[in-house]
């Protein structure tokens, strides 16, 4: 596997160096793993480490010594810049690099092992983006390190552990405030998310087959299945921007039994699916603003539309945004979000409820969410699952 992805990476380093009309080829060293990516991440529950290897196109004719270091927020500040990113590094003392320096012996394309850990996670803060620049500085060898390669960034991404909901298809939860809210008259974007583990899909020859997951039915609506689709196909059915429908399906079918975060952008001028982090899908819609000032069917709802076509499954967050996230916003803050972060609308956490049964809208705007029917609660839910 090490070999194909050396001779992989060589072959694209060739084809790159025919576009710019380089003249010859050279072997380099750079960071395992950062062949098509220089950032990697490092999902943890609790302190531990992780190796880290130098790679070499071509094997070393002798005892070849890489020296390393750890970067700075300065470093972070300019990958930021770049990428649109907002890493931080972690709290002092909370992480280490076992040495500064390791070998790539003769005869071999891979360096032995340097040791990366954190080390407590006491300080760390919930919903900040933790990354750690590592550095190549120098080599006694012949191979220079490849520029684009001499930084690796490992992200810590900390898993969190808490409980979801499961609805059984038999509960929905209501936001009586979207009827009446002066804020969700007019909105010229928004954004929904949630992150959503389907138990069960209808059967294929059911009609409508729909399994509701978040929003208004006939106006802003995220839902599993049609008559049109597949049960387990998502659709945004539909937008209504300026009096418009936009239907939005996505291509991903999905399983059941797995955790996914699926969320709903839309920016002005179109809509678009994310999938875990990743573009499924994109629409041309609008320009235009959205109304979810309905009481059609009660308004806004959790896990059931039209007084029925309830979603068998689990919800473990979601969140409403009067703006339209990016691609890079949603892949940090799947796991969390600081409430008061600007454009966050509403917040919720399926992890906990009221004594009334309520679920409390995070952002303290009061978009709390009011069950109907019987659900049942799921431990020790990790994310990133």
């Amino acid at each position: 596997m090490i070999m194909k992805k050396i001779f992989g990476f060589i072959l694209a380093m060739m084809l790159f160096a025919s576009c710019q009309e380089v003249a010859e080829f050279k072997d380099v060293i750079y960071f395992t793993g950062t062949e098509e990516s220089p950032r990697i991440t490092f999902t943890i529950e609790e302190p531990r480490d992780m190796g880290i290897t130098i790679t070499a196109t071509n094997k070393v004719e002798t005892d070849t010594r890489v020296l390393l270091e750890v970067g700075d927020q300065s470093m972070l500040d300019a990958y930021n810049a770049k990428t649109g990113k907002k890493y931080v590094m972690p709290p002092a003392g909370s992480f280490n690099l076992d040495k500064n320096e390791t070998v790539i012996k003769a005869g071999n394309y891979v360096s032995e092992s340097v040791r990366f850990g954190v080390t407590s996670l006491d300080e760390f803060v919930e919903g900040t983006n933790y990354c750690v620049p590592l550095v190549i500085t120098g080599t006694d060898g012949d191979m220079p390190i490849l520029e684009s390669s001499k930084v690796m960034y490992v992200v810590i991404n900390r898993t969190i552990i808490s409980k979801a909901v499961d609805l059984h298809g038999r509960c929905g939860f209501n936001v009586p405030l979207f009827m009446t809210d002066p804020r969700v008259s007019a909105l010229d974007q928004a954004t929904m998310e949630i992150r959503v583990r389907v138990n069960s899909f209808p059967s294929a020859n059911a009609n409508p087959g729909i399994s509701s997951l978040m929003g208004i039915e006939e106006t802003f609506l995220f839902r599993f299945g049609d008559i049109s689709i597949e049960k387990n196909q998502l659709q945004l059915a539909p937008a209504v921007i300026n009096g418009k429908k936009y239907f939005t399906t996505g291509e991903t079918r999905y399983t059941t039994g797995k955790w996914h975060q699926v969320v709903c952008v839309y920016d002005g001028s179109s809509v678009a699916i994310y999938v875990d982090g990743k573009l499924d899908v994109k629409f041309g819609a609008g320009p235009g603003t959205i109304n979810l000032n309905t009481d059609y069917f009660d308004g806004f709802w959790f896990g059931q539309s039209c007084g029925g076509r309830y979603l068998d499954g689990a919800i473990s967050e979601a969140r409403f945004w009067t703006r339209a996230l990016t691609m890079n916003e949603i892949q940090d803050n799947a796991c969390y979000v600081d409430p008061k972060t600007p454009g966050l609308l509403a917040y919720w956490r399926f992890n906990a409820v009221q004594e009334d049964g309520r679920v409390l809208d995070e952002t303290g705007n009061g978009f709390d969410a009011i069950p109907h029917g019987s659900y049942t609660w799921i431990e020790n839910v990790k994310c990133p699952y």
